[in-house]
């Protein structure tokens, strides 16, 4: 259901009385602010540490939507009898934003609960695992559902969000509808703790927990997710030191592997640390697991 208010009023006021008359009340209602930033809140009634409504709020207009009512509301400070046809373009998609932002969430949300269960069913990894075996790496925090190694997601709040599957020959999937910007796999240690060290897949980030002991080391799963990883954790816990495990994709245009990891680095003050390679190291390593492996097969 979208239902629409154009009331010409303060800005975060308007929004909250057309909220509250659309059965969208915050409980907090210093949440909503009108920065025109996407912010989520608990909807007074839903169950504690839920956060089930979102809002944007610009200074002449806003939208909000509770997602488990399935409720959009909008406001704007001009009548739409008065806006031109741009205004009227910009009220209209920001309505579209807040649905499907909802929509989104209450994915997400079904695929952590789903992902939670799943979990729970999963059994310790077994040490013979195929692709365990290959990268001559532990099993670590992994369990197992019948020959896919399972890998848990969560948040910084220790929310599980999602799960990785890894089958013998490295292929890995995404539990569908999940969320992953920002959230990452602990492979070794917990938080909080002083050092946190971020590397880009399960195998390399396993590799790094027998570099760096002691740390919390994380998966951010991808390099494009070492960023927002690394900013999660920053915002999280300020005071921390955090180490950012590059990979180094020598072979690929632009080098992916080292200018993300330099970039997440870089925004969180960091250290960044890379592959050193050594005389007769092919260039089709890219990683520090890969390093750890041809190093073990050269010494024996």
């Amino acid at each position: 259901m979208i239902c629409a208010t154009m009331i010409p009023c303060d800005a975060v006021a308007a929004l909250l009385d057309t909220m509250l008359a659309h059965g969208i009340a915050p409980t907090d209602p210093s949440e909503i602010v009108a920065d025109g930033m996407l912010r989520r809140f608990r909807v007074d009634g839903d169950r504690p540490r839920s956060r089930n409504g979102w809002a944007v709020l610009h200074h002449d207009h806003g939208a909000a939507v509770s997602w488990k009512s399935g409720v959009t509301c909008a406001w704007s400070s001009k009548a739409a009898s008065r806006m031109n046809r741009h205004e009227m373009g910009v009220h209209l998609r920001l309505i579209r934003q807040a649905k499907a932002e909802s929509q989104r969430e209450a994915e997400q949300q079904a695929a952590a609960e789903r992902a939670s269960m799943l979990w729970s069913r999963a059994r310790p990894a077994s040490p013979d695992h195929p692709y365990l075996v290959r990268k001559r790496i532990p099993p670590g925090n992994a369990r197992q559902s019948g020959d896919l190694l399972v890998l848990k997601i969560e948040d910084v709040n220790g929310n599980t969000r999602s799960l990785q599957y890894i089958a013998g020959d490295g292929v890995k999937r995404m539990l569908s509808g999940g969320s992953k910007k920002g959230h990452f796999i602990i492979v070794a240690g917990s938080l909080p703790t002083g050092l946190i060290v971020i590397a880009e897949g399960f195998a390399t980030a396993m590799t790094a927990a027998s570099q760096f002991p002691g740390a919390a080391v994380l998966a951010a799963i991808d390099a494009g997710n070492l960023e927002p990883v690394a900013l999660a954790i920053r915002a999280k816990f300020p005071a921390v030191q955090i180490v950012v495990c590059a990979d180094d994709d020598r072979l690929t245009p632009g080098n992916p592997g080292l200018t993300k990891a330099r970039a997440a680095a870089g925004a969180v003050s960091g250290k960044l640390v890379r592959p050193v390679w050594p005389d007769g190291a092919p260039d089709s390593l890219t990683d520090i697991n890969d390093l750890a492996v041809f190093m073990e097969g050269a010494t024996c």
